[in-house]
């Protein structure tokens, strides 16, 4: 049996998103980004507030977890999911975790406050969503595709009013669902090539430890136990497309028979689902809570 611990990206945050987490997780926050994780509806319109709230939920679940003897054999993570996963693997510390994370999120809000985000089209193939892009780019308003999730989901990144259009054309291609997310970036495209510069500094400074299990690369889908593939990975993967349906077959080669998503959400949950069936066993956090979680785990093994 091997197993996996799987981190979101944002897209299912929302207000409680941090009512379970000790007081101590919120202190270190604040102690090492300057940043109190006080939840307010408008806190969740803010890049900085949802990536430092994501993973601080990720470390205290992941802390529950190993407490509780559950350790992963591989770690992934989907976009800001990507530090967790590097924290779960302990090649982060919480510190750096929480330092490197702080100056991503900043970088990135102070390149786009305002105008754009992300959108995901489900039901249309990587090559149809490309052509419906084609058909509705404009320099003044960019979009492109970016992430690949599963064969029949992509998602888009850009300006808002761009992907406004690129989202209702899909829907005459007949998406199944063409909607903008709650993520207030363009993330995993070039517009974050020069977030990418910026961002280089601090990432080359950065301690990393050597990885205890795998790690899942976001940007070819790959596995690496090495600390400075992770360390790339973790630098670059602002302006790639994230490879989602490339990790998950990745996963399943290396033999993960469990993968335990984390909060929020279950959107990981139902790609590995919908793409495996009962093949890989899944258990999300967010649904049954850190005993039960714990019970099925022990059960399935």
């Amino acid at each position: 049996m091997s197993s996996g611990f799987l981190f979101p990206g944002q897209g299912s945050q929302s207000l409680g998103l941090l009512a379970d987490v000790p007081k101590f997780y919120i202190d270190k926050c604040k102690e090492v980004t300057g940043i109190l994780l006080e939840e307010t509806p408008s806190s969740y319109e803010d890049t900085v507030f949802i990536q430092l709230a994501l993973v601080v939920k990720a470390a205290f679940y992941t802390d529950e977890l190993k407490k509780r003897k559950i350790f992963p054999d591989i770690t992934a993570g989907h976009s800001i999911g990507a530090f967790a996963a590097a924290y779960a693997c302990e090649t982060l510390c919480f510190d750096e975790m929480l330092s490197l994370v702080y100056k991503r999120a900043s970088l990135m809000k102070q390149a786009y406050p305002t105008g754009f985000g992300m959108g995901v089209i489900v039901g249309l193939t990587r090559t149809e969503v490309e052509r419906v892009v084609k058909e509705t780019f404009d320099e003044a308003h960019p979009v492109y595709v970016s992430n690949e999730n599963c064969p029949m989901q992509q998602t888009i990144s850009g300006s808002i009013e761009a992907m406004s259009r690129t989202l209702e054309k899909a829907k005459q291609y007949q998406a199944q669902t063409a909607k903008l997310l709650k993520v207030p970036v363009p993330s995993h495209c070039v517009l974050m090539d020069d977030t990418v510069k910026a961002f280089a500094s601090f990432v080359e400074e950065a301690q990393l430890s050597p990885p205890s299990c795998t790690y899942m690369k976001n940007i070819d889908g790959r596995s690496t136990t090495d600390k400075e593939e992770i360390r790339q990975d973790l630098l670059t993967n602002i302006a790639h497309p994230v490879q989602w349906n490339r990790m998950m077959d990745v996963t399943k080669e290396l033999g993960m028979t469990i993968g335990i998503e984390f909060p929020p959400g279950n959107t990981l949950t139902k790609l590995y689902q919908a793409k495996f069936g009962e093949e890989i066993r899944t258990i999300n956090l967010a649904q049954h809570g850190i005993e039960d979680t714990v019970f099925l785990y022990e059960k399935w093994r």
